[in-house]
C-alpha cells in the first residue's frame, strides 16, 4: 500500500475518505449487488462502514470500476489499446473481465459463502457463470490463490486506513 498520494494510507488520501461513514456517492455509482451489501440512511449516505463494507468499497474502486469497467470494457477510451480490437481481442478482454468480476463477487462475501450474484448492470459485457463453469474449474487453484491474496491485501489496507484516523466505525458509544 502506498503511504502517500491519493491512494495512500493517510487521512488526506481519497481512499481514506472512501471508507468513511456518512459519505455520499453519485447516483448510479453502485451496482445493485453492492447496494444490497451496504447500509444507507434517508439521505443516501453510507452508514456503518464495517471492515467487510470497507473492503467492498475498496474492491469496487480499485478492481470493479478502475480495472474492469474502465480499462477492460472501454479499452480504446482509456488507452489500453490504440486500435479497434479484433474479435479475438474483444473475446479475450470479455473473458478477463469475467474472471476478475468472478473474483470480486467471491471476495466480497465471507470465505466459503456463495459469491455475490452477477451485477446485472454489466452482465451483458461478461460471460455467464454457466458459460464459464469449465474455465472456472480449470482455474480453481489460481482463483483460490488470487482470492486469498486479495483478501489479505484488503485486510491490511483497511487496517492501515483505520490507523490513519477516525472513519466513523465503529460508531462512537
Amino acid at each position: 500500500m502506498p503511504a502517500t498520494g491519493v491512494l495512500g494510507t493517510h487521512r488526506k488520501a481519497a481512499v481514506f475518505e472512501l471508507i468513511r461513514t456518512n459519505k455520499q456517492f453519485p447516483t448510479g455509482y453502485f451496482w445493485q449487488v453492492e447496494k444490497d451489501q451496504l447500509e444507507f440512511d434517508a439521505e443516501e449516505q453510507i452508514k456503518n462502514v464495517n471492515d467487510q463494507r470497507a473492503f467492498l468499497l475498496l474492491i469496487g474502486i480499485f478492481i470493479s470500476r478502475s480495472l474492469v469497467t474502465t480499462l477492460l470494457m472501454k479499452p480504446l477510451d482509456y488507452g489500453l489499446s490504440t486500435t479497434v480490437l479484433s474479435e479475438v481481442g474483444e473475446r479475450n478482454l470479455k473473458l478477463l473481465a469475467t474472471i476478475i468480476i468472478h473474483l470480486v463477487r467471491t471476495v466480497c462475501v465471507p470465505k466459503k459463502q456463495t459469491p455475490l450474484p452477477m451485477p446485472y448492470e454489466i452482465s451483458r459485457y461478461l460471460y455467464s457463470d454457466e458459460e464459464m463453469r469449465f474455465i472456472f474449474g480449470k482455474l480453481k487453484k489460481s482463483l483460490d490463490y488470487a482470492e486469498n491474496l486479495i483478501r489479505d491485501w484488503g485486510e491490511e489496507y483497511i487496517k492501515q486506513l483505520r490507523a490513519a484516523g477516525p472513519t466513523g466505525y465503529p460508531p462512537a458509544a
